[in-house]
């Protein structure tokens, strides 16, 4: 690889990384600590009465919930606690490779809480099912079950209230909330506060998917096909009915409330919410479900591109079963069909690097008048009919696909917890030992002496830190990743060392 080349990728891998870095950072700053919700000023009152109840006012427990009181319990494959208070979840211990993750960030609240002024029992009567029942004072009975997912169709929040008086009972505004936070795997928790984000996914409309919208502290009236909070890894979305629910409300930390429509109860009369969700890991079931919980996972700015690239690793993957060997092969496969334009790079690369010895001359010769180096360099090429950008173009074009399997292998949950070879035990992980990256930089340490010295000092400099720049930049890589850029690496200088003498000829 020439130093056109290596700036080339250089320069667009710095470009990325500070789009990474500081353009894409999807929130601001958060609190170290969540903030608790303020608690309702007084229990709702009988009669119609139970109507003027703000959704504020049923927002959050009044007390920080004891996590002793709550009873453990199963739903799905994850392992819960559900607290009296609200019947709210305090703990969800959800499976992973390497265990079980804590998918509750903070427990003083918990998730999925209705009604949080009532303290919920749990009904001895359901032998098969998690069901809680609590009364109000204004006597409207309100039983909370959670229903568990099958195949394609998603777990379900289902509150049905009962009203036995003899008088119309107005139900109120009540509440149903995810976050405020979301846990994560040990890896991402320094980075998990500025990844976590409030998101809804817009309604599919002209023909177009629907956009994921970030939002912000406030009132969002939506409508929308499903609204949550997210990490790199995790989500937890509601999929609620717009006939039931108002609005959605945002806050920081990432917090996501629904506010059920008032609804007068009759006599004897009963009323049913079922509130669809998800609460797991941005995995390859999400299409399955049919409502855009996919879109979830962040691709970049090349989206299109890394869905179908990690379809393809997905693909090699199903032959290979082994995710790494699946990078290595898909990295193969990429350089075979990029192969023309790496071509072209190396062709004009080649022929600049024949100009060298005559711009040297001209460097001498114009030391003292820039104005009239560029010209007569210029006019050398013009000549020669070389193209200093010929190196340069062909790489920049591949950068979408870099850029795109960059995003596609550094949130893929699929690597979490996946072997490799050896000591990598993770490939959503770094290397523990440092072993990749450091081979990398190596490598691309070997590459830069394997071309003459740019003619610009500044340029030398550049050239000479550069691999020591990418070595440390991929040390907190996932090894996935890694794996991927030094395989990369190697196969371009195999082609080059390769095709040296036909390149010079």
């Amino acid at each position: 690889m020439d130093r056109n080349l290596l700036l080339a990728v250089s320069l667009s891998v710095a470009v990325y990384a500070a789009w990474f870095g500081f353009i894409e950072k999807r929130v601001n700053p958060q609190p170290t600590k969540p903030s608790v919700s303020s608690a309702s000023k007084a229990p709702v009152s009988g009669g119609s009465s139970a109507s003027t109840a703000s959704p504020a006012d049923a927002a959050a427990p009044a007390v920080r919930l004891d996590a002793g009181e709550a009873e453990t319990v199963e739903i799905g494959d994850a392992i819960a606690k559900i607290h009296p208070r609200g019947a709210s979840i305090v703990s969800f211990l959800y499976p992973e490779p390497l265990g079980r993750v804590e998918l509750v960030h903070n427990p003083d609240e918990g998730i999925f809480a209705t009604f949080p002024e009532l303290a919920f029992k749990r009904d001895p009567s359901v032998k098969n099912g998690i069901v809680y029942t609590a009364t109000r004072p204004d006597g409207l009975k309100i039983s909370k079950e959670f229903l568990p997912g099958a195949g394609t169709v998603l777990p379900r929040v289902r509150v049905v209230a009962v009203n036995p008086t003899k008088r119309s009972v107005d139900a109120g505004a009540w509440t149903l909330a995810v976050g405020p936070g979301l846990g994560t795997i040990a890896t991402e928790q320094k980075e998990n506060q500025k990844l976590q984000r409030a998101i809804a996914l817009t309604p599919a409309a002209a023909g177009l998917n629907g956009r994921i919208e970030k939002l912000a502290p406030g009132t969002h009236p939506g409508p929308y096909r499903w609204v949550g909070i997210d990490n790199r890894y995790f989500l937890a979305a509601l999929i609620p009915s717009p006939e039931l629910f108002d609005s959605a409300q945002s806050e920081l930390p990432p917090k996501v409330t629904l506010t059920a429509k008032p609804v007068s109860i009759p006599p004897n009369g009963s009323f049913t919410w079922e509130v669809p969700y998800y609460l797991g890991a941005k995995d390859r079931t999400l299409p399955s479900y049919n409502v855009g919980l996919e879109r979830a996972i962040d691709f970049g700015f090349f989206s299109w591109i890394g869905r179908r690239l990690l379809t393809a690793l997905e693909y090699l993957h199903g032959m290979t079963h082994n995710w790494g060997w699946a990078i290595l092969a898909l990295t193969l496969i990429l350089q075979v069909l990029l192969f023309p334009l790496t071509w072209k790079s190396l062709r004009a690369a080649g022929a600049m690097k024949k100009l060298q010895p005559e711009v040297a001359k001209l460097q001498q010769k114009y030391a003292d008048d820039s104005q009239k180096l560029s010209a007569a360099t210029m006019e050398l090429y013009k000549t020669k009919g070389a193209n200093p950008l010929g190196g340069c173009l062909p790489m920049v074009l591949q950068m979408p696909i870099f850029i795109a399997l960059f995003n596609a292998l550094r949130n893929s949950w699929e690597l979490h917890g996946a072997v490799w070879i050896f000591w990598i035990k993770d490939l959503s992980a770094k290397d523990p030992y440092y072993v990749l990256p450091i081979v990398m930089g190596g490598l691309m340490f070997l590459q830069s002496k394997m071309n003459p010295p740019a003619g610009d000092p500044a340029q030398q400099k550049i050239m000479m830190f550069m691999p020591l720049m990418f070595t440390f930049m991929f040390m907190n890589f996932p090894s996935g990743l890694v794996l991927y850029w030094l395989t990369n690496s190697l196969v371009s200088t195999v082609v080059q060392v390769t095709l040296k003498k036909r390149l010079e000829a």
